[in-house]
């Protein structure tokens, strides 16, 4: 087969492209510090590197949400410690304001801070995150989740859900507490109640304290004469009676406004026992004993296990003054325990705080472990051995100058000069 020369400067050229590719091919790599430039130079490489690299993107992604969920977890704890805080005084001031020696300007005092407290708290349980989210509202994070209602009582427009976030592919790591557990399930002797009627049930007491009592004692023969104010659907009532032949506690099943009836009943079924009779006068219940002293206390009525501002619930005796026998839950040492009740809540929900940020330093942790494995194994595959890498390209452009050198000297021939 014969060459000539335009076809000899064809291929020379050729190969002068594909050195120069080459060359460039390995500066690329030098530069880089990468194995695999195009897919197609090593395709089982390239797609096994491509899957570690979406690995890596997808434990960072992770990562991220971990830092996110302990941002929220830190923000929860901190905020969760304020309302320990807030819990923390208002017990010490229900303890002052019980004692015997609060006049009607310390109560007016507390009842003052109090309601700075309330307002403090409902503050507190819309704390927002830095993006603006709800801490405490659930899945319902637009919102505020805690808002005063007709009523005036404080309503949880949240969800019952537990915001997450992915930490793995298969963990979702919670990132704060549910709001409705946390403020609005406090568990008290009278079952569940909101953390803010505790708070307005303990000022209220405070503004009703000096105008009802706790219990009536008559001395002597004296009969003692009682209006019943319930409302209309029936309610059962207790109360301690005790006589000159001893003491019980009197239920009276489903007492309704406006008849003595059920409550007449239930005291004289125990006459025998305390030797107090109960009658009938004027639509009012008088109670009677020939041989001494009659004691009513401890009131309950069902359903009523906060203090009211117009107490409905009550027993009242006496014209000038009147004195008002309100239910335990109305009058201030009832308060204590259920702002106690409220701080242990409050302490069980930051021990849960604590243990998901526990959680998430783990998973932290875990994450950083996985990272660091797949990017030594991203490394491994892809980083170029430089010192490969520059003895090819040194050898490759030295090919390259000694085939340009050949070609010139065979370039400056002709076909007369082999003729010669």
């Amino acid at each position: 087969m014969s060459i000539s020369t335009k076809l000899f400067s064809d291929r020379m050229l050729t190969r002068f492209a594909d050195l120069n590719d080459e060359i460039q091919v390995r500066q690329t790599k030098i530069s880089t510090g990468q194995a695999i430039i195009e897919a197609s130079e090593s395709p089982l490489a390239a797609v096994e590197l491509s899957a570690l690299e979406e690995r890596v993107s997808q434990l960072d992604g992770f990562k991220r949400n971990v830092g996110l969920a302990q941002d929220r977890l830190v923000l929860s704890d901190t905020t969760l410690s304020d309302v320990d805080t807030i819990l923390s005084r208002l017990r010490e001031q229900a303890i002052t304001a019980s004692s015997s020696t609060a006049n009607v300007s310390d109560l007016n005092a507390i009842e003052i801070e109090v309601a700075q407290m309330f307002d403090a708290m409902v503050d507190l349980a819309n704390t927002r995150t830095s993006n603006g989210q709800a801490l405490f509202g659930g899945y319902a994070t637009d919102g505020l989740p805690f808002q005063e209602g007709k009523d005036g009582r404080i309503v949880y427009h949240g969800d019952g859900g537990s915001h997450t976030l992915a930490a793995s592919e298969t963990m979702r790591l919670p990132t704060s507490v549910n709001g409705s557990e946390v403020f609005m399930q406090v568990q008290t002797e009278a079952g569940s109640q909101g953390m803010f009627d505790i708070i307005d049930s303990f000022g209220v007491a405070l503004a009703t304290e000096l105008t009802t009592i706790s219990g009536i004692t008559t001395e002597g023969d004296k009969n003692l004469t009682l209006s019943v104010n319930s409302d209309r659907e029936p309610r059962d009532w207790t109360f301690d009676l005790s006589g000159p032949d001893g003491a019980v506690t009197i239920v009276a099943k489903d007492v309704v406004d406006g008849s003595t009836q059920r409550m007449l009943e239930a005291i004289n079924a125990q006459t025998q026992n305390t030797g107090v009779f109960a009658m009938e006068v004027d639509g009012q219940l008088e109670l009677r004993s020939s041989t001494g002293g009659i004691e009513l206390s401890n009131l309950e009525v069902e359903g009523v296990d906060l203090a009211m501002r117009q107490p409905k619930f009550t027993l009242s005796v006496g014209e000038d003054p009147i004195e008002i026998l309100v239910p335990k839950s109305q009058r201030l040492e009832a308060q204590i325990e259920k702002i106690v009740a409220a701080g242990e809540s409050i302490a069980v929900s930051r021990t849960t705080v604590g243990a998901r940020m526990v959680r998430a330093e783990t998973q932290e942790r875990t994450l950083e472990t996985r990272s660091l494995s797949l990017e030594l194994k991203v490394d491994e595959l892809a980083s170029a051995d430089l010192e490969k890498l520059i003895t090819e390209m040194q050898t490759l452009m030295l090919t390259q100058n000694v085939a340009r050198q050949a070609y010139s000297q065979i370039g400056q021939r002709t076909l007369f000069d082999y003729l010669k």
